[in-house]
């Protein structure tokens, strides 16, 4: 067959046998799949290995064996490396067990890096890369040409069609009653009934292959819609061919804690030719859209599909890698470098982790809020914090005289100054990146253009969070919990510093909170503020900026004690009239729709004040508002799905001691044969009769009126006590006489 040359995207890559599947979008708008032959390998390294055995184990496994030298992460010494390169990726966990089994975890390098990502480390076919390939008629590649980089701001990429499938109504599906599946494309909504069986299947098949999307956008496909699909289409012996070719894949479920909050991600069904995202299952998408996922997918090498399934962490993670791989470094099976031992004095002193002032409760008119840009990712780049630049041999010396390394302040440790870091070499151009997004947003006219800059950049600011908390997280193979602990010491220095500057200035300093400080000075105008910063930024060498000069800000106090504030509690209005508030009922994930609503009417009314005066004169008029939403709930004006609340669940159903309204419903859809998880979540009434599923409501259930009025007085004690010097900040309002 003719050889030929495609220019185009590289849509996704996906293993295959004896290689890379290729789904290629070409610039005349046409994806072909093609073919790349490649096999994935591994490596077992270090002084104590020897050949023989190492040629032996290779012949029992089938790899090809390759002799050299690798970089060791920590040391930066050479040490000798020999490759084992499998016969097929489906062969690759496998022979990885065999060799850890063999030779032990602590000799293992590059052993679970998805040959996916191998494949793009090795070719730089990265996805949504632009490129020029040559292969043969029958679509093998031959070779390829990369026309683009991951770090282009304005790299030119096709547009992509998007269609959305779910089911109708609200909630979970498996928690509530079967309702009429829904495909959307081109603003067209279908209704498909479950009951017509194969002509159902049918018909879903004709819609998707008339539309041709891009992307299939479900709800809850993950975790119920495409196994119920699956399982109706093999009962009815029909094939299901949701991508562009019939094959979908399926990995496996798993629960697992982050941030102290148990999280349940669904089994990810991913499709050929055609991407497949549960909205309800990706976190990213629901925080960056297509938009950021495809900007996270350039920059991680990591398909789009999985990508969406990822945390930020994997995307850093597999970054990090990538960096490690360019420079020659050997990256660790697992995690090897323990904590060093710390007495208590110096863990006291090391581990304080950011600075945190305790502001009083109490409201403040003209006060300017400045926040330090990326503040812990920045401190890692300028200081060249890394696992193994912190304490380095090379710059600690046993004198004073050979001690060259840069102090951390205040815990005794040092950065190296000969050797720049992983972890700072990589997100380094994330930073960079970054700012120029945020100039591209700012920049632009057009409010889609604008949009896609913000979704972008916002991306790229979850992979600077997780750049931070990778360096302390217990199983993260480039971290380490000195470096974590010199990040905190720098970020302490530098938040002390800001408060002396501004207070030197003549700023009253409100409070201070990780990397942002609320300062304020009669008379002050923004350009006062934004001098300030400045000034900060100049004398302290990170960078700060004006978050803006708020009309009235308010910091909150405890809920049990009105006398003491909480520091990441506050609602305040800029100047521009915008709204900022933290840690009210309207923030959190289970406040009811009704009571969230109410604090945001709340907020908007309180928004149009230009003071503390203004809020007080207009504090009948906020009693009103609470009032008329009693008084809805009271006369039975609210429908229950305004009233439904969302809870996670924490553990298993079982394991539910406390008989609270959550294990009441958790007990309930169990017994109606829903499948439950640590991390799912549930939706449930509060009724006279304790919790009800909100999906198997029947219309004879009666809100219990009492406990949601409590749940309105008690939203709107949160906001009206600002203005009101009479009430204490926090308790249940009285009712009106």
């Amino acid at each position: 067959m003719p050889r030929r040359e495609l220019t185009g995207w590289v849509f996704d890559i996906a293993a295959s046998p004896g290689g890379m599947t290729v789904w290629f979008r070409t610039a005349t708008g046409e994806t072909t799949v093609l073919f790349a032959p490649f096999r994935p390998s591994f490596v077992l390294a270090g002084g104590r290995l020897k050949e023989p055995a190492l040629r032996a184990a290779a012949a029992r496994w089938k790899c090809d064996l390759s002799r050299g030298e690798g970089v060791d992460f920590f040391s930066g010494g050479t040490i000798p490396a020999w490759t084992f390169t499998v016969a097929a990726s489906s062969l690759l966990g496998s022979s990885v067990g065999k060799a850890e089994n063999a030779f032990g975890p602590e000799a293992l390098y590059n052993a679970d890096i998805a040959p996916e990502q191998q494949f793009s480390f090795a070719t730089g076919l990265y996805p949504l890369s632009r490129a020029a390939v040559d292969c043969d008629g029958d679509g093998t590649i031959r070779s390829a040409r990369v026309l683009d980089s991951p770090w282009d701001t304005d790299a030119p990429h096709p547009s992509f069609s998007t269609a959305l499938l779910r089911m109708e109504g609200t909630g979970h599906p498996a928690h509530r009653r079967v309702r009429p599946l829904e495909f959307i494309a081109d603003g067209i909504t279908h209704s498909l009934l479950w009951e017509d069986g194969a002509d159902f299947l049918r018909d879903l098949l004709r819609q998707v292959d008339r539309a041709d999307p891009d992307l299939l956008v479900t709800e809850y496909g993950d975790d119920w819609l495409l196994p119920r699909l699956l399982a109706l289409a093999g009962q009815l012996r029909l094939p299901l061919s949701l991508g562009r070719s019939h094959r979908i894949r399926r990995a496996r479920e798993r629960s697992y804690l982050s941030y102290g909050r148990v999280v349940f991600l669904a089994s990810a069904h991913t499709l050929s030719g055609r991407w497949h995202v549960d909205a309800r299952n990706s976190f990213l998408f629901a925080e960056t859209g297509l938009p950021g996922l495809v900007e996270l997918s350039r920059l991680s090498g990591i398909p789009l599909q999985r990508v969406a399934r990822t945390s930020p962490g994997t995307a850093i993670s597999a970054m990090q890698v990538a960096t490690a791989l360019k420079g020659g470094i050997l990256v660790p099976y697992k995690k090897r470098e323990p904590e060093a031992f710390k007495t208590g004095v110096e863990l006291v002193v090391a581990d304080k982790g950011g600075l945190t002032y305790l502001p009083r409760p109490g409201a403040h008119e003209n006060v300017g809020e400045l926040d330090f840009a990326s503040m812990y990712p920045s401190l890692m780049d300028r200081y060249n914090i890394s696992p193994e630049t912190i304490g380095c041999a090379c710059c600690g010396g046993y004198t004073p005289e050979d001690r060259a390394g840069l102090p951390v302040p205040e815990i005794g440790a040092h950065t190296c100054v000969r050797r720049r870091g992983l972890v700072p070499e990589t997100i380094a151009p994330i930073l960079a990146k970054r700012r120029s997004l945020k100039e591209r947003q700012k920049a632009a006219t057009e409010p889609e253009e604008r949009e896609r800059f913000r979704k972008r950049q916002t991306a790229l600011k979850w992979l600077l969070v997780v750049s931070f908390g990778f360096l302390g997280y217990r199983n993260a193979r480039f971290g380490r919990i000195e470096a974590h602990e010199a990040v905190t010491a720098w970020g302490r220095e530098k938040l002390l510093s800001a408060k002396e500057i501004a207070e030197r200035e003549g700023f009253a300093f409100l409070h201070g909170l990780t990397d942002a400080v609320w300062v304020k000075k009669e008379g002050a105008t923004e350009e006062d503020y934004r001098g300030l910063s400045e000034r900060i930024t100049v004398e302290t060498g990170m960078p700060i900026a004006l978050e803006g000069v708020y009309r009235w800000i308010a910091f909150l106090p405890s809920k049990r004690n009105p006398r003491v504030a909480v520091p990441n509690r506050f609602a305040g209005v800029f100047g521009s009239g915008e709204i900022k508030a933290r840690g009210i009922a309207l923030r959190r994930s289970d406040t009811p729709p009704l009571v969230a609503a109410l604090q945001r009417e709340l907020l908007e009314r309180m928004a149009k004040a230009g003071g503390i005066e203004g809020l007080r004169a207009m504090l009948p008029e906020l009693r009103e508002v609470l009032e008329d939403a009693v008084s809805g709930l009271r006369d039975g004006r609210i429908p229950v799905e305004r009233l439904a609340i969302a809870r996670r669940l924490s553990k298993a159903p079982e394991r539910y001691v406390a008989n609270t309204a959550a294990a009441a419903v958790a007990r309930e859809l169990c017994g109606r044969g829903v499948t439950l998880r640590p991390g799912s979540k549930i939706r449930y009434l509060l009724a006279d009769r304790g919790g009800r599923a909100m999906g198997f409501l029947d219309g004879t259930e009666t809100p219990d009126v009492e406990r949601y009025e409590e749940m309105l007085r008690f939203a709107a004690a949160e906001l009206i006590g600002i203005a009101d010097s009479s009430l204490p900040y926090i308790g249940i309002l009285p009712a009106a006489r």
